[in-house]
């Protein structure tokens, strides 16, 4: 479990820095009318994170959260191009997606 909170927060450092280099506005998707489906899917998504990690067992639970993870950054980058495409937070998004996949293929093949 330390070796899950430890990459967690690596990844949050690196979402970080990313966000600090690429946004260019601060625009919230609060702020817009894609609000109230973003705070369900954020909702949906928390709680079948939390399930996951309490009811997979052990030799799929970091790769199925590995997934929901890529699916989260993913649906996350769709919200913010679709209702905040000025601000570029989508291609954090985008690259943490793809930072979800390539550690999630890593600890596959090791």
């Amino acid at each position: 479990m330390t070796f899950f909170a430890l990459v967690l927060f690596i990844a949050t450092v690196i979402q970080l820095v990313l966000d600090k280099f690429i946004s260019k506005t601060d625009e919230k998707i609060s702020d817009t009318d894609g609000f109230i489906p973003y705070r369900w899917f954020i909702v949906i998504g928390g709680i079948v994170v939390i399930l996951s990690v309490f009811f997979v067992k052990e030799p799929y639970k970091y790769v199925w959260i590995g997934v929901l993870l890529i699916l989260m950054f993913g649906v996350r980058s769709i919200f913010q191009w679709k209702y905040i495409r000025s601000s570029q937070k989508h291609i954090t998004s985008l690259l943490m997606m793809a930072l979800s996949v390539v550690g999630t293929i890593v600890y596959v093949l090791i």
